[in-house]
């Protein structure tokens, strides 16, 4: 057994550490995800007026502050007894808001945290024994995913075009933002009954400008076919076969074209989903479509026990026809993107947020109790530095990070769980091929491919909402006092982009704060393991995975090991949001091998 630690894991938001244990034959067979660092929101925020709360907590993070103050948003709206009051508009830009932040996180992801991984050597050296066909693949991939920076064996290589293209894009987004809350990161629009700011009709032809511009770069670099074209046949398809026959028939036709002369380029048709479609999956790609390599993500980062895993969604963006007000506690039938809780076996259930608790077994936390409730949560830190350590195992304390559980099961939140509870024709029908064909239906091709996916069911939503929805002047929020939280409680259920994002407040006599409480995705898909042992879903998702690149198709690489940061990224973390201190020992933990 060799022992590999990557710490830190780069390209994430936030502090994190990953150990695992690798057999002789390169397989991991344990994992242990290590939050580093201890967040202070929840117990800063007791005494303060509710009402900062919408401010404050976006500072959890600067890549995805605007998820945080919607959902601080919805839970004051709880708190004040105004949720079913809110004004549509004020809805409506809610969704606006939130839309233009989840295109511009999964781009950044996507192209700037994720998509270098495909640029790393260990591909090049296991393509170009492909002949011509692998030649150009790995031509492609380096030529659109390299990062700014970035040498091999002494030689610089360029900037990816793709790469460089997104970064425009995210600040093109953030722009957007910034028009109608003020700035970003941080942005000030949201607030207890609303909004604070009602567009005008030239924010919102702009803001259209600036979304149109995007589906420029969508079809140009990420699809290679007009944005409607895709999202005609397979979000919109009439069934999850048809999807999937749409997207498999695309990929043959540029392959018959491309396998003459070996062009795999933008120009060709051969958009970032396209190829990493194709060449991405074992399955996909060889049995499907009868290539002589992939890089085989479908075969890492999969769940082997489909009983102690599920899929979570809260629902996210407000259905506009729904009017004035909404339901705190999220029915299904009330957002675009529904809520709702699949098991490991993709068997749908209706979502009860009163099934959700956090556990600390494994976590650097003192409570009597070991599993809450997060409206009865309690933020207690480990004070002893002695007992703050990463390395005792699995059977230890091992996190700064809480263990969520829904009715007792760890849960993969984000873009896949989201696309799967909604039953989103292309995600379904993927999902159901890769069991069929003895494949986990979650894994690092599905899950990255989901993010991609959720761009394009997103976009046109929020065209729509722009052309139709939004009223220019229009009522955006109601009126609210401070009184009116004496005594209460509120909670605010959304998404983020990498996930399911709860806030849980109460308040006293006095109307300040009691109890602040929030369950992130990251402490969703990142935890330790719960009170029953059972792995969190990274640490699932790793344990199995083959070490390096392709599954150990040039032998086993400790120093590269591109199945724990393929898997870990695919996650898109944020440890930020998940939990802020400082290692006060100055203690260096022995390590067998570290990846910096």
């Amino acid at each position: 057994m060799v022992e590999v630690t990557v710490d830190p894991l780069s390209r994430i938001e936030g502090h994190y550490r990953i150990n695992t244990e690798v057999s002789a034959d390169g397989v991991i067979t344990d994992a242990q995800s290590n939050g580093l660092v201890f967040r202070g929101f929840e117990r800063f925020l007791q005494k303060h007026d509710p009402r900062d709360a919408a401010l404050l907590t976006m500072r959890i993070c600067g890549v995805c502050p605007v998820c945080h103050s919607i959902s601080a948003a919805n839970a004051l709206d709880d708190l004040f007894g105004v949720a079913d009051q809110v004004p549509k508009n004020g809805l409506v830009m809610r969704n606006i808001h939130q839309a233009m932040n989840f295109i511009a996180s999964h781009a950044a992801h996507i192209y700037i945290l994720w998509g270098p991984d495909l640029a790393n050597p260990a591909y090049r050296d296991i393509l170009t024994q492909y002949g011509n066909v692998g030649n150009a693949v790995w031509g492609e991939l380096s030529g659109r995913f390299m990062p700014l920076v970035n040498q091999f064996n002494g030689t610089h290589y360029p900037a990816g075009s793709s790469y460089v293209a997104a970064l425009r894009e995210f600040r093109r987004l953030h722009d957007g933002i910034s028009l109608v809350a003020g700035k970003m990161p941080h942005p000030v629009l949201q607030h207890v009954g609303g909004v604070v700011y009602s567009p005008t009709v030239a924010d919102i032809q702009q803001l259209i400008a600036y979304i149109s511009e995007t589906a420029k770069f969508v079809e140009s670099f990420t699809l290679g076919v007009p944005p409607e074209t895709w999202i005609e046949n397979t979000y919109r398809a009439s069934s999850p076969e048809k999807a999937v026959n749409f997207v498999i028939g695309h990929l043959q036709e540029l392959l018959n074209k491309s396998l003459t002369n070996n062009d795999f380029s933008h120009s060709s048709g051969w958009g970032d989903v396209p190829l990493f479609a194709a060449f991405g999956s074992e399955l996909v790609g060889e049995k499907l479509l009868g290539l002589p390599v992939s890089l085989k993500l479908d075969r890492g980062g999969g769940y082997k026990d489909p009983d102690k895993i599920g899929f979570l969604s809260y629902g996210v963006f407000f259905k506009p026809e729904k009017g004035d007000g909404y339901d705190p506690a999220s029915p299904a039938d009330s957002r675009v993107i529904p809520s709702g809780y699949m098991n490991g076996r993709l068997q749908l259930e209706k979502f009860d947020h009163t099934k959700i608790s956090e556990n600390i077994t494994h976590a650097f936390y003192i409570d009597q109790e070991e599993d809450r409730p997060p409206w009865n949560g309690v933020t207690e830190p480990e004070s002893n530095p002695d007992e703050i350590d990463y390395t005792r195992g699995s059977e230890s304390r091992y996190s700064w990070v809480k263990a969520p559980n829904y009715a007792g099961i760890p849960c993969e939140v984000g873009p896949l769980a989201r696309l799967l509870v909604m039953r989103e024709p292309l995600v379904t029908g993927l999902a159901k091929t890769f069991v069929e064909n003895g494949y986990s239906p979650a894994n690092n091709y599905t899950r990255m491919l989901a993010r991609m996916q959720e761009i394009l069911v997103v976009i046109p939503e929020l065209l729509k909402w722009l052309r139709q929805d939004v009223q220019a002047g229009g009522k955006v929020a109601v009126h609210t006092e401070l009184s009116m939280a004496k005594n209460s409680t509120g909670m605010g259920l959304w998404e983020a982009p990498r996930g399911a994002l709860g806030h849980w407040v109460a308040a006293g006599a006095n109307s300040m704060t009691t109890l602040y409480q929030t369950v992130v995705p990251s402490t969703w898909n990142l935890a330790p393991r719960n009170a029953q042992g059972i792995p969190s879903p990274v640490e699932q998702a790793l344990i199995g995975t083959k070490i390096s690149a392709a599954e150990n198709a040039l032998g086993v690489d400790y120093s590269n090991p591109l199945g724990i940061m393929h898997t870990a990224r695919s996650y898109d973390p944020c440890l930020a949001c998940a939990i802020h201190t400082i290692d006060k020992t100055g203690k260096r933990p022995d390590r067998i091998l570290k990846v910096v």
